[in-house]
């Protein structure tokens, strides 16, 4: 047997015993807020963490009995830690304008105005779309400070705001160590409590649990290879604007939330296709990407293509443009899980 098939079996069957015990012991859902919107419902749900803290998300259910296919949509890193889930979901109306500020300015530079987890549930899918650490409402209070002056709600000078964006960039490097003093790994916690979030996304009444796919831009495209890779739920994925070579990654307080190091010891970023083989997957990169350069990931693509054969679950393609996930990217993310699930 393929060491990296064993190794992902173990992983998943593992995967499975943390997520059985976290689901027993996380209570349930607690729903805190429900909107109807045009064709679906948006609600702010939390629920315990597998680490004991609360998680909150966006979950997002179209109108009608279903079941529905369902979508764990992550969001990305971008340097902005304000919002997290609103980075993928309109706000709820009831939450500070700075927030809902924030996202405004997030979906217009970087998804063309469109929601794309509003969009997806309008389209007939039930989404969920879970905080990730250290981002929206598990951000730091130096973060809710620098968000609640960039965007008129609080006076602070530019040399203030400057300087509290520097604390939260760098706040990185203490939540890693946080986490590496108590044995654990950010990026393996998230892979958790992503886990969870499809776990939860299954349970519920309206979804069919075999018909769950997850998806993510630019950081949230490494979380959902990731997840795809070692979470038994997860029967299709996408990731858009996030695949390199080792060799080009740079160190910087924003690799901590991604890193693993047992895997980038011993594997490149292309072999992650050794774990996610046979599931479908789908991989989008811009052409004219400054973070990830074309040449790179068309070599990692055909690294890739090598370790599926010939098998026709893989799919990758470039798009026109930089690093974004505008109207045309979204019509093929929708198109591809139209097909997978």
């Amino acid at each position: 047997m393929d060491i990296f098939v064993l190794m992902r079996m173990v992983c998943s069957i593992l995967m499975t015993l943390l997520l059985l015990a976290a689901c027993q012991r996380h209570g349930g859902l607690r729903f805190l807020e429900s909107e109807q919107r045009d064709g679906y419902t948006c609600s702010m749900v939390e629920y315990q963490g597998p680490g004991g803290d609360m998680i909150q998300v966006y979950l997002l259910e179209p109108d009608g009995d279903g079941p529905f296919p369902g979508l764990v949509l992550l969001h990305d890193h971008g340097a902005r830690f304000d919002i997290g889930k609103e980075k993928l979901v309109r706000p709820l109306a009831s939450q500070p304008d700075h927030i809902r500020r924030s996202s405004q300015q997030w979906i217009d530079n970087h998804f063309d105005g469109v929601w794309i987890g509003d969009a997806l549930a309008a389209a007939g899918y039930a989404v969920i779309v879970p905080d990730m650490l250290y981002w929206g409402s598990r951000s730091s209070d130096a973060c809710r400070r620098w968000s609640r002056a960039v965007y008129g709600i609080d006076s602070l000078s530019k040399a203030e705001i400057k300087a509290l964006k520097a604390e939260v960039y760098e706040g990185q490097r203490a939540v890693y160590d946080s986490l590496a003093a108590r044995g654990s790994v950010w990026a393996w916690q998230t892979m958790r409590e992503d886990s969870l979030a499809a776990a939860l996304l299954a349970s519920r009444i309206k979804v069919s649990p075999d018909r769950i796919g997850a998806c993510g831009w630019s950081m949230g495209g490494h979380r959902a290879w990731l997840l795809a890779a070692f979470c038994p739920d997860i029967k299709a994925g996408c990731t858009v604007s996030w695949m390199t070579l080792k060799s080009l990654q740079q160190e910087s307080p924003s690799e901590y939330s991604m890193l693993v190091e047992v895997l980038r010891s011993q594997y490149d970023f292309p072999d992650i296709a050794s774990f996610l083989k046979p599931r479908p997957y789908y991989f989008l990169s811009g052409d004219q990407d400054h973070l990830f350069p074309a040449w790179a990931v068309d070599s990692c693509y055909t690294l890739m293509h090598g370790i599926y054969g010939n098998d026709s679950h893989l799919r990758t393609e470039f798009f026109r443009g930089g690093h974004h996930c505008g109207k045309e990217v979204q019509e093929r993310i929708v198109n591809w899980f139209e097909e997978m699930l």
